[in-house]
Order: C-alpha cells, then sequence, then structure tokens
C-alpha cells in the first residue's frame, strides 16, 4: 500500500545538517516515504548518507543539476497522494507533515506550507541575519503572518511546503530554466489556475542562516537573478520591494557616469541617503530584538547590493 505523504530531500554538500534533518523527519507521527535527491555533493554527504541506518530511497546524480531539476526528478520518484518538502539544513517539529495535512480541507486547496524559524539554539549571527531577514520579509511576503489560524497566502517557500502530486504534475513541476525562485514562480503560476494556497503556523520547521556577509552576498545574489528571470516571465510578479535594490544600484550607477561630467555631488547625495536608510531599518532591528550589533548593517548592506547586483545580472540571464 502506497504512502499518503512522500517527503522529497534535494540537497548539495550538506554534511554539516543532512543527518539531524532525516532524524526529524523519521519522528514524525504521520505515514510517508522519504525520498532524499543528492545533486552531486563534493563533500561528505554522500558517505553519511550511506550509512543513515533510516529506511529512505537515495538518488544520486551524477551531475549537477540544479534544484528545480532535482525536485521534479524527486517528485518522478515518490508514490504519495501529497507531497512535501523540506531543505536539507532543516528540522522539522514532531507534528510538522500532520499539521500541513490539516490545511487540505477541500479539494480546491492544493498547497500548504507553515513558517520557518530559525534555530532555538543557532550561532549568534545566524539569529541576527533571521531576526534581519524576518524584519525586511513582512514588509510584502505573504506567509509571515500573525496568525494562529490556518489563512490563504500567496506562496509558501519550498523549505516547508506540501502539494498534492495530481496539481504539480498538472502544472509540470517546477521551472527548471529558473535559478532560483522557482518556488514562488511555481506558486504563482497554481493560483493563475484558481487553486488555494495555504499556511498553517503550526507547521514549523527551523531552517538555519548564513552566518557571514560573503555567504549572505551570495545567497541574495542567486535569489535577485531568479527573481528577475521569474518577473521576465510573470509580470505579475514584480512588486516594489523586490526591485527596489535595482532600482537603487542603477541610480548609483547612473549617477557615478553623470558625475563624470557634472560633479560628483548627487551621486554622493545619493549614497548618503540609501546608507541612512539601510542604517534606519539596522536601528529598527537593534530596537525590535532588544540587540546591539552591528551585523545588523553589514548583514543588510550584504543582502541589499547582492540581490540587487543579482536582479540586474537576472535581467541578460
Amino acid at each position: 500500500m502506497n504512502p499518503k505523504i512522500s517527503v522529497v530531500v534535494c540537497e548539495r554538500n550538506s554534511e554539516k545538517f543532512i543527518e539531524k534533518c532525516i532524524a526529524s523527519i523519521f519522528e514524525q507521527n504521520a505515514d510517508f516515504e522519504l525520498i532524499v535527491v543528492d545533486d552531486y555533493s563534493t563533500d561528505s554527504t554522500k558517505k553519511i548518507l550511506e550509512k543513515d541506518s533510516h529506511n529512505f530511497k537515495l538518488i544520486e546524480l551524477r551531475k549537477h543539476k540544479g534544484i528545480s531539476r532535482a525536485r521534479n526528478i524527486g517528485i518522478e520518484e515518490t508514490k504519495g497522494e501529497f507531497i512535501a518538502f523540506i531543505d536539507a539544513d532543516c528540522v522539522a517539529e514532531k507534528n510538522w507533515l500532520s499539521e500541513l495535512l490539516k490545511g487540505f480541507d477541500k479539494e480546491n486547496t492544493v498547497s500548504v506550507g507553515g513558517p520557518n524559524l530559525t534555530p532555538k539554539k543557532a550561532e549568534k549571527k545566524e539569529k541576527i541575519f533571521g531576526e534581519l531577514l524576518e524584519l525586511i520579509s513582512g514588509i510584502g511576503s505573504s506567509y509571515v503572518k500573525e496568525t494562529e489560524k490556518i489563512t490563504e497566502v500567496k506562496h509558501n517557500p519550498s523549505c516547508n511546503s506540501m502539494y498534492r502530486k495530481k496539481t504539480l504534475k498538472e502544472i509540470k513541476g517546477f521551472n527548471e530554466k529558473l535559478l532560483s525562485n522557482e518556488d514562488p514562480e511555481l506558486d504563482f503560476r497554481i493560483q493563475k489556475t484558481g487553486k488555494e494556497i495555504k499556511f498553517n503556523p503550526k507547521a514549523i520547521v527551523y531552517h538555519h542562516r548564513k552566518d557571514s556577509e560573503k555567504k549572505i552576498f551570495k545567497q541574495a545574489f542567486w535569489f535577485g537573478l531568479g527573481r528577475m528571470q521569474a518577473i521576465k516571465l510573470h509580470s505579475g510578479m514584480l512588486e516594489w520591494f523586490r526591485i527596489a535594490p535595482f532600482i537603487s544600484i542603477t541610480a548609483m550607477v547612473l549617477l557615478l557616469v553623470y558625475g563624470i561630467f557634472n560633479g560628483f555631488q548627487l551621486f554622493f547625495y545619493f549614497v548618503l541617503i540609501l546608507f541612512m536608510e539601510l542604517a534606519l531599518i539596522s536601528f529598527i532591528a537593534m530596537i525590535k530584538y532588544k540587540k546591539v550589533s552591528l551585523r545588523y548593517f553589514t548583514f543588510l548592506l550584504s543582502w541589499f547590493f547582492g540581490y540587487g547586483f543579482g536582479t540586474i545580472k537576472g535581467v541578460f540571464k
């Protein structure tokens, strides 16, 4: 008899987290199968997976395919009516799967997700970046909600989401041409069909965050690149706060060029105002989380400029 739920974990070079992720999945109070797709890891992840005593199906890709292709390969191997996704650097609470299932209260609901919180025992730098993300994502991310009830949303991140397999098949899975932002693009296509996506605040996973300016810049760059790719496919995914870094950096470059011939006064004024705005956001974070740290500002700078340069590259990618 096939399980009701198939859990898919797609990972690459996850030696630091994969054991705890798998262990948390096998503590679930639900009937499920687990499929792990290793996207050509070059660290010790493969050895860790081969030694793991839990019963799961391991798919090893012989070449790096990217997250969308890895997920689609995982989908093809599933037997369940519902497919849940979680990232390798996440740990799920014991009732994660059962809480996600509660959201499918009617046929028109085809996806349910939940919050991804910073681990309680995370390092200080991880927590600071997690707090910063919480603050800035509250501007427009529909899945960040102060609610205790299951509610309809526009998108849930794929580190914590469940879909009807039938729906994923109908819309042909994740878009493999996107380098990132494949999950909001998937949810955007789902919504265009008139189906519902829901959020259950009790379906919790704990998601590790980046902990250095370099890692944050790199992550933001790919997020920005993928977002611009998705915007080019769907104009409805264009939101002002998504392109604010793109507009700011483009304006800086234009003012810099203008300054070569007419003086750099406007350029310096613009940069000053921009940095004051970022400093204000960092100060608000310090007040909200009752913590004084320059990391709020340096992490925000890394995220802002990484995302901005990524969206610029995405215009041409």
